[in-house]
């Protein structure tokens, strides 16, 4: 427990130079960027499926045979996927402001919080990317 605390010095007290620190908000600059894009982009999504998304779905739904039927299931699937990459970029919104304040305030604990929204943001798109994949092998199967 004690080596734990000795073993966590203080970044700051090492003076980080200012181009690890410009580095850093830039990163935090970017990040929020897409994120707010994304945010963006999902309420843009979100206002046509309020409009005309019964309409989408249900075409979707009758002009691929395959498909009869399965216009629950598109609804599911497609808030499942809203609100996963919703949280997806929420992490990433996140990672941001923790960076930001952290490189603002000195704040070692406010930079590990933002390391750890980034590391599950990661996360998140791995998964999300593998998913991807097994769906597009199992296609070509």
């Amino acid at each position: 427990m004690i080596q734990d605390e000795e073993q966590q010095e203080e970044i700051f007290n090492n003076n980080i130079p200012d181009t690890d620190k410009t580095a850093l908000l830039e990163i935090s600059k970017w990040t929020r960027l897409i994120s707010v894009v994304g945010f963006g982009i999902g309420s843009f999504i979100v206002i046509i499926m309020l409009f005309s998304g019964a309409q989408i779905l249900q075409t979707m739904a009758t002009s691929i045979p395959s498909m009869k039927g399965m216009y629950p299931a598109l609804v599911a699937g497609f808030f499942v996927v809203f609100f996963i990459a919703a949280m997806v970029l929420y992490y990433l919104y996140k990672a941001s402001q923790l960076l930001l304040q952290g490189i603002q305030q000195q704040n070692n604990t406010l930079l590990s919080q933002a390391f750890i929204y980034l590391k599950n943001f990661f996360i998140a798109v791995i998964a999300f990317t593998g998913l991807q994949l097994i769906i597009n092998i199992s296609n070509l199967i």
